[in-house]
This record gives structure tokens, C-alpha cells and sequence, in this order.
């Protein structure tokens, strides 16, 4: 009886020390990770010249850099990468345009192909807007998403979330918090003969994302908005929705539900099961880097 009596009087007492807690994390976080550039990584072609550029937007605080790494060994050789690092906090969609664009400048590509990883797919139509805009000066795309929802309704996590993302940025404190929470739990296996440094490199740089990059992206999810009736018909060629197999475990998204929330959008989507990925492990990119590259590329347009 005494130990539980303590037991609770510890929880009672914690629990009234986590506004506090809180409030502090919060004003640390005015000052923490505040920079709200994007950057891009140029992976240049084996070949040395550029024939067809894959444009990448990672996934939901995946850090763009090891995930170029794990790609570059298996795209083609006339084959350039232009892979975007997100800020550390905040989605400027219209700025990241800016950055690949001038990248894209420098390879003048014969050929354009745009892929976004779940949250990525988000940020690559609305790229794809600003493309439009800019009168397609590449052509009409193959854009390949990933397991990407369509909107917040297509995740698999409480709507009221997005929400309170909206205004909780975070700090160091929470950030630490949430490094500690990513060590846990069971790990995607790795595809033989896979750069195991790298993996262990991407994993460590999603857990130190800080929590105002976690917090800004969940908003920007949230307030993504729907798709229109054939919107993605005069900027992309070809729509192509990768899945992993038994698709309805992934743990995050609704794959059947983003599909037909894309279907709104290019009404003809072709989907593609990345062979060894199982569904029940979102986006496991770095790990299973050969088969969705292949999957990526496809043949030639």
C-alpha cells in the first residue's frame, strides 16, 4: 500500500511539473534550430553527362543527404540527382522550387523525373505548380510517389495532432525526448550488401531532427490541401504510386485511401509493389535502396 501510495504521489507530482516543463522547452525553442532555408544535393552523373534528372523529396524528417547516398550507386549512369534537405523548421515549398530549379540549370536534363517520398509527395505537387507556372521548361514529368499520402485524412495517426503542431514547435528539451523515443522499438532490415554506415547515418540524423523540423512538417501535412479533378493531366506524362507488399500494414499511411486521393488528381496511376519491402515498414528508403530505385527509374519515357 505504501509503495503504490508513492508511486502515485511521483506520478501526481510529475505531472504537475510538465507545464513547466513545457513552457521552457517552448522558449528555449525560440532560439533552437531556427533556420528556415532548404537546401539541395547535386548528385552528378557517372557518365558525366546528364540525360534524365530524378528530383527527390525525402519523407517525413528524412534527411536528404544519406538518402542521395543510398541511391546514387544504382541510378543510371547519365543519370543526376537533385535531392532536397528540408529546413530545420518550416516547409517553404515555393523556395525549395527556387533551389531546384537553379540546380536543374546547371544539368540541363533532356529528361525530368520527380519523386516524393510519403510527405515528399505533398511538396512535389506543389512543385509541380510552380513548374507548371513556369511553363514546364523540362517537359511533362514522370512523377513517381511513395507511399505518400493525399492528405491528413490518409494517416494513420490522430487528426488533432496536425493541429496542436500548428503551434508547439518545440525545443531542445522535447527533442531530446523524441531522439530517445526513436532508439526504441524494432528496426527495418537492411538489403544485402546495403552501406551499413549509412544506415545507421540516416537513422541517428531522423532521431536529431529537432523537434521543430518534426513539428513544422506535421503542419505543413495537416494543412495540405485536397486534390483537384485532373490537375497533374498538363504537367505529368505518367503517375506511379509505390507501395511496399501487404500494403495495408504500413503503420502510417493509408495506402488504398492516398491512392485514390491521387487518382483525383492524374486518373490513370500506375501501381507498382517494390519487390522485398515489406508494407509494414514505412519508407524503409536507405535500407532498401536497390529495389525502389529500380522501381524509380522505370525505362526510359
Amino acid at each position: 500500500m505504501g509503495i503504490a501510495h508513492h508511486r502515485k504521489l511521483w506520478l501526481w507530482r510529475a505531472l504537475a511539473f510538465l507545464p513547466a516543463l513545457l513552457t521552457a522547452d517552448a522558449l528555449l525553442g525560440l532560439a533552437y534550430r531556427t533556420n528556415t532555408s532548404a537546401d539541395v544535393k547535386i548528385v552528378l552523373p557517372r557518365a558525366g553527362t546528364t540525360h534524365r534528372a530524378i528530383v527527390v523529396f525525402p519523407g517525413y524528417i528524412m534527411p536528404g543527404d544519406t538518402l542521395g547516398r543510398a541511391f546514387a550507386p544504382y541510378v543510371a549512369d547519365d543519370d543526376a540527382m537533385v535531392v532536397v534537405n528540408y529546413a530545420e523548421r518550416g516547409v517553404d515549398a515555393s523556395q525549395i522550387y527556387d533551389k531546384i530549379m537553379a540546380a536543374l540549370h546547371t544539368l540541363r536534363p533532356v529528361e525530368l523525373r520527380v519523386y516524393g517520398a510519403s510527405m515528399g509527395g505533398m511538396i512535389s505537387k506543389l512543385f509541380l505548380d510552380y513548374y507548371r507556372q513556369a511553363g514546364a521548361p523540362y517537359g511533362k514529368v514522370v512523377l513517381v510517389l511513395d507511399s505518400a499520402p493525399a492528405g491528413r485524412n490518409n494517416v494513420k495517426r490522430p487528426s488533432f495532432l496536425f493541429d496542436v503542431s500548428c503551434w508547439y514547435r518545440g525545443g531542445p528539451l522535447s527533442s531530446s525526448v523524441w531522439a530517445a523515443v526513436s532508439g526504441l522499438g524494432a528496426k527495418p532490415p537492411t538489403e544485402d550488401g546495403d552501406p551499413q554506415d549509412n544506415v545507421r547515418a540516416a537513422r541517428h540524423a531522423g532521431a536529431w531532427v529537432g523537434m521543430p523540423a518534426a513539428t513544422s512538417q506535421a503542419c505543413f501535412i495537416g494543412n495540405f490541401g485536397p486534390l483537384k479533378k485532373g490537375e497533374l493531366r498538363d504537367v505529368a506524362q505518367q503517375v506511379i504510386f509505390l507501395q511496399g507488399y501487404s500494403p495495408d500494414d504500413d503503420p502510417l499511411v493509408r495506402t488504398a485511401d492516398s491512392i485514390a486521393a491521387w487518382s483525383v488528381a492524374f486518373d490513370n496511376i500506375v501501381v507498382i509493389t517494390v519487390p522485398g519491402r515489406n508494407g509494414r515498414w514505412h519508407l524503409p528508403l536507405v535500407e532498401y535502396p536497390r529495389e525502389t530505385v529500380r522501381a524509380i527509374i522505370g525505362n526510359r519515357s
